[in-house]
């Protein structure tokens, strides 16, 4: 039953892997044959032009040629546009074609070698040499390849011999048909007649007769196994003695024949003996001294033969085997012995063998084994991590010691071996400035890691820089970002206020610094190193007034940065650094983020405390960096100019607002009146400062003029139309017209807004312009009616509440008297300027008087009250009709100009 399942394991593994691998690499290979078929025609195309061109070039040239239907257009430039006189006829003579040499860019992937001989040969496109597998794959990869090449089918037929006898044996045994000696004895000289013959047949079958002698080698492995495991009939010095006899054989063979598949069964028979002949209680000395052989005898093979896929053999058994035990079976007393066969087995096939694989290739071809050069280290490191982490620093000098290794073998490669070493010089480098790094976070914390890196790097790009090497600068900057990665990872460590200074401050100046170098590489690097720069030291002045003060951090900030920029502005001057002198205009973000947290955060700004004084430092840099900088652009220019004034008014409100509402009951009047003068009193300053020419108001005027005061002017009108609302009356205070904080707060919102109106009007759209005179006066008539309604209130008697207004007589009949006068008199002056629009709005308001009058004064009198109304309210409007008639359509507006 047993023999039966493992045939059908056998079917099904030729069935699902074998048989789909043969399938994948025949179709890569039809692939690869159109390609090829491809080239072939492109190559013969191109020859057929050549050969057409050259019998074109043999004719006679007695007329010009017409151009092909698909070609060109001919581009006619200005001088050949122009006449130019007939030369004298002159006899042909018979030119030699030349053909045009054809731009190639070297640089591109896969771009045709054009030779071009004396005789004007053909450019034949090269074909390119298609990469080797082991190079672009890995070990699968190489080892797929290894079987499905040369004869398949005799490496399968020897694999299901090798199964076939295995039956056969395990038949003779369930039977006892033969002695167990006797079965043992056939096996082996089965093996050796194989052997034999594969030798025989060498020369006339070579592909053949190495699979047999990797069946017999293999069959000789298993026979010495089963004497010495199963049956137990050899000693294991007997037994580990003729295993070594057999690699030690094998090889041999392998490299007489240059057959590689004979040397990886040999290999793999080598490096699987001890495994398999191991009870577990060996010394690990025994194993590591057989594998270092092992490893030995692999880098004899590549002095003569170098074989990458064996060498990838010997590195996967080596640290694979010895990972493995170093899991279960390490302990500390073993480090000397495990350390030895470390740093051997890092040479071999770290440095050994890179560098024999060089010096096998083909001149003029440097490729470097990125797996054999980069995996021995970085896995022996893994290893050295481990069996010295239970030591002071010892995983930090273990770094160390690979990065000094790395570079001492850069130094001697590049003194060696200076032209062709140099893919080399380049790797050991990168191997030792990475182990080197590593050791800095493995010996310190994170915050001197994060200013080591940083520093390290930076010296790193500097030579990249002078140097012209892009991937050392590209290596430099990578470690800045490793640098803030570490700064970071502090951060979240609970580090001092102080820390973080110090730590933020050297990634700043290390960011400024790389940026500066980056402005001498063709990237976009330096911005972002700049900006990083920048922000960090925002980091590092966060840290130092944290470090300082209790409260008030932002405000600390706040008066360092507005010191701080005037050192930005000294060295991007002496740099002659444009982009570090934008960065002065960071003061103004900063300022407003730095008010809106005291406004809203905070709540407080005058009283904030003595850190407060900042402000001090902050408005007059900023303002002295305005009055300094002459070339700012136009449009940051008035940015910066406006959004300055902006925040001065929005700090100034909010500190007003905070101030008017802290007042006592029945102040309301104050409450309303202080906010609506303080915005008039300001656009009235703007204003008068902007006619004498004052600074910065004389910069941009017509800003000031206009945007400035533009957040004040929806605040007033709101203030003017609910403050209407309110009786104007001051506890303990008499009630005087006119004279009040009410009325004389809205006199200076009127005014305010009148200016600022009169000086955008002749900025405004045609359409919007004609409706600004009459949104003022509606507003002043607004206002002047809440006047008269509080002046007839509080001397009439009349509560303040809508009820009692509303039936107040005295207050119903000299508002409808008011409204009258007021119709009369801009009907009058509509008729001395000729405005048919005014003198409508005025007839309109005597419409509303009208209405008002019988519907609301006369609706509670009886007929002959209504018909002394409808009286009087006839003879005013035949008054105002002899006195003020409608102006004719055509009547013409005069200005003061235009009058004669």
């Amino acid at each position: 039953m047993d023999g039966l399942v493992l045939i059908a394991c056998t079917v099904l593994f030729i069935l699902l892997v074998v048989i789909p691998v043969m399938s994948i690499l025949a179709y890569r290979r039809s692939n690869a044959a159109r390609e090829e078929l491809s080239r072939l025609r492109q190559r013969v195309d191109l020859l057929e032009q050549q050969l057409s061109g050259r019998v074109v070039s043999e004719a006679p040239i007695a007329q010009k040629v017409a151009l092909p239907v698909d070609s060109p257009e001919e581009v006619i430039s200005p001088e050949a546009a122009v006449p130019q006189p007939e030369p004298e006829p002159v006899a042909p003579e018979p030119v030699p074609a030349v053909p045009e040499p054809v731009p190639v860019n070297v640089w591109a992937r896969g771009a045709p070698a054009v030779a071009i001989s004396a005789r004007g040969a053909v450019p034949v496109p090269e074909r390119d040499d298609p990469a080797p597998i082991g190079q672009a794959g890995g070990m699968v990869t190489s080892l797929v390849r290894w079987f499905m090449q040369g004869n398949p089918l005799a490496k399968l037929g020897i694999i299901l011999l090798f199964l076939g006898l295995a039956f056969l044996f395990r038949y003779s045994v369930e039977r006892s048909l033969f002695p167990l000696e006797l079965r043992l004895v056939v096996a082996a000289l089965g093996a050796m007649a194989l052997l034999f013959l594969g030798w025989r047949l060498r020369h006339k079958q070579p592909v053949f007769a190495l699979i047999l002698q990797g069946g017999a080698t293999g069959a000789l492995y298993l026979t010495v196994f089963g004497a010495f495991r199963l049956w137990q009939m050899l000693p294991m010095s007997l037994s580990f003695a003729l295993l070594l006899l057999i690699c030690a054989a094998s090889v041999g063979l392998a490299v007489l024949q240059r057959a590689l598949s004979l040397a990886m069964l040999a290999s793999l028979g080598g490096y699987a003996a001890p495994l398999l002949l191991s009870s577990g209680g060996g010394s690990h000395v025994t194993l590591f001294s057989f594998y270092l052989l092992l490893s030995v005898g692999i880098l004899a093979i590549s002095v003569w033969q170098h074989w990458r896929e064996l060498n990838l053999l010997g590195m996967f058994f080596t640290f694979g085997v010895g990972g493995l035990w170093g899991i279960a079976d390490y302990r500390p007393q073993y480090y000397l012995s495990c350390q030895l066969f470390l740093i051997a087995n890092l040479v071999i096939f770290g440095v050994l063998s890179v560098a024999l694989s060089l010096r096998a290739q083909k001149k003029g071809r440097r490729i470097i084994d990125g797996v054999l050069l980069f995996a021995p280290p970085l896995v022996g490191f893994g290893m050295q991590y481990a069996i010295t982490q239970h030591l002071t620093y010892g995983p930090a000098l273990s770094a160390l010691g690979y990065g000094a290794f790395y570079m001492l073998l850069a130094w001697g490669a590049l003194k060696r071996f200076p032209g062709a070493g140099k893919p080399l010089v380049l790797a050991a480098l990168a191997l030792g400035g990475a182990f080197t790094t590593l050791a800095i976070p493995l010996a310190l914390s994170a915050r001197w890691t994060a200013m080591a890196w940083a520093l390290e790097g930076l010296g790193v790009l500097w030579l990249g820089v002078m140097q012209g090497q892009r991937r050392m600068s590209y290596s430099g900057t990578g470690l800045l970002v490793l640098a803030l990665g570490s700064a970071l990872w502090a951060m979240t460590d609970g580090t001092t206020a102080l820390s973080v200074m110090v730590i933020f401050a050297v990634l700043s100046a290390t960011w400024l610094v790389a940026a500066r170098l980056w402005r001498r590489l063709p990237a976009p690097g330096s911005l972002v190193l700049l900006a990083g720069g920048i922000a960090f030291w925002l980091v590092a002045l966060w840290g130092a007034s944290d470090g300082v003060l209790n409260k008030g951090i932002p405000a600390g900030v706040l008066g360092l940065l507005a010191l701080s920029v005037w050192g930005w502005r000294y060295m991007a001057r002496r740099l002659h650094w444009r982009a570090l002198h934008y960065a002065v205009w960071l003061l103004w973000p900063v300022m407003l983020a730095v008010l809106l947290w005291q406004l809203t955060i905070e709540r407080q700004l005058l009283e904030a405390g003595w850190q407060n004084l900042a402000w001090c430092v902050a408005l007059p840099s900023a303002y002295l960096l305005l009055n300094q900088e002459r070339r700012v652009p136009a449009r940051l220019s008035q940015g910066l100019h406006i959004s300055l004034l902006w925040m001065i008014l929005l700090a100034a409100g909010t500190e007003l607002f905070w101030f008017v509402d802290a007042l006592p009951w029945g102040m309301d009047a104050w409450r309303i009146g202080l906010p609506m003068a303080a915005g008039g009193i300001v656009i009235l300053l703007l204003h008068g400062g902007i006619r004498r020419g004052i600074w910065p108001l004389r910069v941009w005027p017509e800003l000031y003029g206009q945007w400035g005061p533009l957040p004040l002017i929806p605040l007033l009108i709101a203030l003017l139309v609910a403050g209407n609302m309110h009786d104007g009356r001051v506890i303990h205070s008499l009630y005087l017209p006119l004279v009040n904080p009410l009325e004389e707060g809205a006199a200076f919102a009127l005014l305010g807004v009148w200016f600022w109106c009169r000086y955008v009007r002749p900025r405004l759209p045609v359409t919007v312009t004609p409706l600004v005179s009459p949104a003022l006066l509606a507003l002043a008539f607004w206002w002047i009616n809440g006047l008269l309604l509080r002046l007839l209130a509080h001397y009439g008697g009349v509560d303040w509440d809508s009820e009692s207004l509303w039936n107040s007589r005295l207050i119903q009949t000299s508002f409808a008297l008011f409204w009258m006068l007021a119709a009369l008199v801009i009907m009058l002056l509509a008729t001395r300027c000729g405005s048919r629009r005014q003198w409508l709005g005025g007839a309109a308001l005597l419409g509303i008087v009208i209405v008002k009058l019988m519907l609301v004064d006369s609706a509670g009198g009886g007929g002959l009250a209504r018909a002394i109304a409808f009286i009087g309210v006839a003879v005013l409007v035949l008054i105002i009709g002899y006195f003020s008639p409608l102006p004719p359509k055509g009547a013409k507006v005069f200005s003061e100009e235009e009058k004669p």
